[in-house]
């Protein structure tokens, strides 16, 4: 998605916090990999003008097989731009950044760094909201927000307060493919949402089937074009079939 001002100020936050950390000279890395080939591409342009293609890559071998946590943090600006812009690599998805994260432990980061990211989640969620499901999808956002256990209930809060169709239709269609992971009894059977604990599941699962949420999708046949209609029907469809029988 194209970020709006105030997304794009965080993007540019999360540029100067981690601009301490240099391009390095030389990387780590499994047999599996070729961190010189690896390297030359990453060095190939100026950190903000490396394409998906140029960084793609490394985002997706980044701290498991291929380079350090300093590494990754001079990096991270650039897969956290592109996880908004142009997600058409693995390893710039919001939930593998998660992943990335926590093996990082991000936590014992400096302050301003943990800061600068959780403000971008946060703000990437906000204007997710506010696209069409056909163009943007409000799941890995939340999914990556659940991975690093950041403040779930708030940013669910906002969906439901959200004045916009397209956070309806943002809440319908994560109910046929987000949620059904989510009701996944099988935690190896969730996708991305295998990573986020259980405690967060619950809590997701609890709220899908609040009457809040039922309602809001119930009022957004009302809103909606009619051409979209099949897709609140489908939420509603999908909604009966989790029923409070799946909550545990």
């Amino acid at each position: 998605m194209q970020p709006d001002d105030q997304l794009q100020r965080l993007i540019d936050d999360c540029y100067a916090a981690f601009e301490p950390y240099p391009r390095p000279h030389a990387m780590h890395a499994s047999p599996l990999r070729d961190p010189v080939a690896l390297l030359k591409t990453l060095s190939s342009a100026p950190l903000r003008e490396l394409t998906g293609e140029q960084i793609g890559p490394y985002a997706g071998y980044a701290i498991t097989t291929v380079g350090d946590i300093d590494d990754y943090k001079h990096f991270l600006p650039r897969i956290l731009d592109q996880a908004v812009q142009e997600r058409q690599w693995t390893g710039v998805e919001p939930p593998v950044i998660a992943q990335r994260l926590k093996r990082a432990k991000w936590l014992t980061w400096p302050g301003h760094e943990q800061a600068a990211i959780r403000a971008l989640f946060a703000g990437a969620w906000s204007q997710v909201l506010q696209e069409d499901p056909d163009e943007e999808d409000a799941d890995s956002w939340l999914c990556g927000i659940g991975c690093l256990d950041l403040d779930l209930a708030a940013m669910l809060a906002k969906w439901l307060a959200a004045p916009s169709v397209n956070a309806a239709l943002q809440l319908a269609s994560f109910m046929q493919t987000g949620a059904e992971f989510v009701f996944e009894n099988d935690a190896i059977e969730r996708s991305f949402w295998s990573h986020v604990d259980e405690v967060k599941i619950h809590q997701m699962r609890r709220w899908l089937l609040s009457p809040p949420v039922h309602q809001l999708v119930l009022l957004a046949r009302g809103r909606v074009a009619p051409s979209r209609l099949w897709l609140i029907d489908k939420a509603l469809e999908a909604l009966a079939s989790f029923g409070p029988a799946r909550l545990h």
